[in-house]
C-alpha cells in the first residue's frame, strides 16, 4: 500500500519522506534548544539529519523503479564528466562571489578588509577547517542535493520550466530547515526573512547547473563551496557576510533574466529518473 502510495504521487512521497526523517532528529533538538523539553539534544545531529533528502530520494526511487531507480541517484552522484565550463562554474562561482565581495568592502571604506580575525584563524586548525568544510559544507551538500537536485528538481521539470520549477521547490527546501533555524533561539523573524532569500537564491542557482549538467554531483559541489564560501565571509565580518548573500542574489536575479530572455529555449526537460 506504501509502494502505491509512492507510485501514485512520488514528489510529496519524496517531501514527507524528507521531512520525517530530518525532523525526527531536529525537531527535539529544537524543542531542546528552547527549555521545551529536557533533554539535551547535541546540535551534532544536524549532521545525520542533513541527509534525509538522500534517504527519502533513494526510497522513493526505489519504489518507483527498483534498484535502477538507486542506481540513477548514485549515478548522478559520480557524474563528474561534464562541460568544462560548468565544471569550473561548479566549483569556483561561489569563490569569485567572495573575491567580488572583499573587493566591494575595499572600494567602500577605503581599507583593506581584516582578513586575520579570531575565527579565521580558527579555520586555520585541523578542528576549525574540518568544521567549515566538512561539517559546514560537504554534509549539507552530499546530504540535501540527491534528494532536492537530484530527485525534485527532475520530476518538476517534466512539465515546467526552470522558473516556475524552482518557485515550487523553494517554499519545500526552506520550510525543511525550519527546525534548524529554530534550534538557534538567538535567530528571529528578520533573519528568517534573510534566510528565506538566501535559499531561494540559491534555488534557482542549483536548477541552472543541474539544468546544465544533468549531475548531482556538480549541485553538491556547489551547494559545499558556497557554504564554505559564505562562512569564510562572515568569518570576517557581518557586512562582508552580507555582501556575499547580495552577490548571490544578484546572480539568481541573473540567471532569472537569462530564464525569460530565452523561455522558448527553457521548457520542461525529458524524464531523466529513468
Amino acid at each position: 500500500m506504501i509502494r502505491d502510495l509512492i507510485q501514485r504521487y512520488p514528489f510529496f512521497s519524496y517531501v514527507l519522506l524528507a521531512y520525517g526523517l530530518t525532523w525526527s532528529l531536529t525537531a527535539p533538538l529544537a524543542l531542546s534548544s528552547r527549555g521545551l523539553i529536557d533533554t539535551d539534544v547535541p546540535h551534532a545531529v544536524e549532521m545525520l539529519a542533513a541527509f534525509g533528502p538522500l534517504v527519502a530520494a533513494l526510497l522513493v526511487m526505489k519504489a518507483l523503479r527498483g534498484t535502477a531507480g538507486v542506481t540513477v541517484i548514485l549515478r548522478g552522484l559520480l557524474h563528474w564528466r561534464v562541460p568544462k565550463v560548468w565544471l569550473l562554474f561548479s566549483c569556483l562561482s561561489p569563490f569569485l562571489l567572495l573575491a567580488i565581495a572583499v573587493a566591494i568592502s575595499w572600494v567602500n571604506t577605503g581599507q583593506q578588509p581584516q582578513f586575520v580575525t579570531e575565527k579565521s584563524l580558527y579555520y586555520l586548525t585541523a578542528i576549525g577547517l574540518f568544521e567549515l568544510v566538512v561539517v559546514g559544507g560537504m554534509v549539507q551538500g552530499f546530504g540535501e542535493e540527491p534528494g532536492w537536485r537530484g530527485f525534485a528538481i527532475p520530476w518538476l521539470r517534466k512539465s515546467r520550466g526552470p522558473l516556475l520549477a524552482s518557485l515550487v521547490l523553494f517554499p519545500f527546501w526552506l520550510f525543511w530547515h525550519l527546525p534548524q533555524f529554530l534550534s538557534r533561539p538567538e535567530f528571529g523573524f528578520v533573519q528568517f526573512m534573510g534566510f528565506g532569500l538566501g535559499i531561494l537564491s540559491a534555488t534557482i542557482w542549483l536548477t541552472l547547473i543541474h539544468d546544465k549538467t544533468q549531475s548531482i554531483l556538480m549541485a553538491a559541489i556547489w551547494h559545499t563551496v558556497v557554504n564554505v564560501a559564505r562562512n569564510m565571509a562572515l568569518a570576517i565580518s557581518v557586512p562582508m557576510f552580507l555582501t556575499f548573500n547580495m552577490l548571490v542574489t544578484v546572480g539568481a536575479i541573473a540567471v532569472v533574466s537569462y530564464w525569460v530572455i530565452t523561455r522558448k529555449q527553457q521548457g520542461p526537460l525529458a524524464d531523466t529518473l529513468v
